[in-house]
């Protein structure tokens, strides 16, 4: 009888102990399962979003979009199965090896007028016929043609220069003043070089690798 008595007591004070070791393990996993939704939120949201097009100062293109920052343990979860397929082949263990990801889809559009030249256009040795001859020799755009009346052909080479740059980096939605307690978003950002590229669409993932258990505690 005194044995059962003690050992009650010694669980009646224990017990205070083991309800917040549960209470911690239960905090935990609804941290990891908010997490969870939160990671595929963020991922559809940016796979889908209106991305922000304007031109800067210099009158270069230039287009932004939110970044999804997910728990690399999420990425199997939160991530199409082709996207997953296409990741795995080029970086091996999307948890441990990927740092970040974009998907960029883009164009570039203009107007442009040549003039034509006569000249000549030789079919081979013996035969030569009268033809047209265009060019195009910009910074962004390099084009020669040959038009031949007579065979109703144009023979074009051309070459399309489509530089950008890609910045990451924090920024506050909205404008100052007003977005002063609004919480940093990651952000991508494209530069276009060729006045006529544009981005159409620009998807970006990064994985955050969680701390230890004392970093979670107070993040």
């Amino acid at each position: 009888m005194t044995y059962t008595i003690d050992l009650l007591k010694t669980i009646w004070k224990l017990l205070p102990v083991a309800l917040l070791i549960l209470l911690g393990i239960l905090f935990f996993q609804w941290r990891r399962e908010r997490q969870k939704i939160n990671d595929f939120k963020d991922v559809q949201k940016a796979q889908f979003q209106e991305i922000e097009k304007w031109k800067d100062a210099a009158g270069k293109n230039r287009a932004r979009a939110e970044i999804a920052e997910i728990d690399a343990r999420h990425a199997k979860l939160v991530l199409s199965e082709e996207l997953q397929e296409i990741l795995k082949k080029e970086v091996g263990n999307l948890k441990r090896n990927l740092i970040s990801y974009a998907a960029v889809k883009a164009s570039t559009a203009g107007n442009f007028k040549v003039k034509g030249n006569d000249t000549v256009y030789v079919v081979n040795s013996l035969n030569s016929l009268p033809a047209k001859h265009f060019e195009i020799n910009n910074k962004d755009l390099k084009f020669k043609g040959v038009y031949v009346p007579e065979l109703d052909t144009l023979i074009a080479n051309y070459n399309v220069t489509h530089n950008f740059d890609i910045f990451y980096y924090y920024k506050k939605p909205g404008k100052a003043p007003w977005n002063l307690f609004r919480r940093k978003r990651a952000v991508a950002e494209i530069k276009f070089y060729n006045p006529g590229s544009q981005a159409d669409s620009l998807f970006t993932i990064v994985m955050d690798r969680k701390g230890g258990l004392f970093k979670n505690l107070f993040k």
